[in-house]
């Protein structure tokens, strides 16, 4: 399968994912800021580039008063590559440090293991409370954000693109993952398993499905994960790869009010 090596389609797969949870501000052709009104982690609350602005103190300046507009603290996501030195002074000359990371990673020699005792639902039709509740429950540990995740579904599980899945052992709901289709990729998006059910393959069946179902329709299959949450030796385990490395830029206010 044919994919840009330059990391732009992957970039346009997940800022376009995430656009269905926030809203996406375009600055250019290259830069995005997203903002959730819900949300209040740097998650959902960052800029990103398909890739290096031209001019990248403009763009770090248009960045900054699109965030101060909305209210937020500033998160940049900026991929670790040889041509951003100028986008890298810039940020230091603003103050910024790396506060963490995000792994690009894409499925090479698989090793996934399933439990055959998993069942997996694809479109969920009348299930959307089920995997919101699983969703919140595997990143967040609660569910007092059930009613924004289940406007979020509403808005999004019909898409064509779209492909929710849903993990039930003895009939309870245990995982969730999404899928989204972009040109020749297939983003793996919000891959939970419910703390009361981890460590039995549940995610690992999820991602074998989802690997299948890439490959059947000749699409590349890509995540991302925060390095701080400590799952990319998981996701390494299972026959993936780092494709590169984002830096998560934050701006260390000790350094600018000295």
């Amino acid at each position: 399968m044919a994919v840009s090596n330059d990391g732009s389609a992957y970039e346009l797969n997940e800022v376009s994912w995430w656009s269905r949870w926030a809203e996406v501000t375009w600055l250019n052709d290259d830069a995005y800021v997203l903002i959730s009104r819900e949300f209040d982690e740097g998650f959902f609350n960052r800029a990103g580039f398909v890739k290096v602005p031209s001019d990248a103190e403009g763009t770090l300046e248009l960045i900054e008063k699109e965030f101060e507009r909305r209210g937020r603290a500033p998160n940049i996501f900026v991929r670790q590559d040889r041509n951003h030195p100028r986008l890298l002074r810039a940020l230091a000359g603003e103050g910024y440090r790396i506060a963490d990371q995000m792994a690009v990673m894409g499925v090479g020699t698989p090793s996934l293991t399933v439990n055959h005792e998993v069942k997996i639902e694809v479109g969920l039709g009348g299930r959307l409370e089920d995997w919101a509740t699983t969703y919140l429950m595997a990143f967040y540990g609660e569910e007092s954000q059930l009613k924004v995740v289940m406007r979020i579904l509403g808005s999004i599980s019909e898409a064509k693109e779209v492909s929710l899945m849903l993990a039930r052992l003895n009939d309870r709901p245990v995982g969730c993952l999404a899928l989204f289709k972009s040109d020749k990729i297939c983003g793996v998006y919000c891959v939970g398993t419910h703390p009361d059910f981890r460590k039995m393959g549940v995610a690992s069946t999820l991602l074998d499905l989802s690997r299948s179902l890439a490959a059947r329709e000749g699409r590349k299959l890509i995540l991302q994960t925060i390095l701080s949450d400590s799952l990319e030796s998981f996701y390494l385990k299972l026959g993936f790869t780092r494709l590169y490395l984002k830096d998560v830029f934050v701006k260390d206010i000790r350094q600018v009010t000295k």
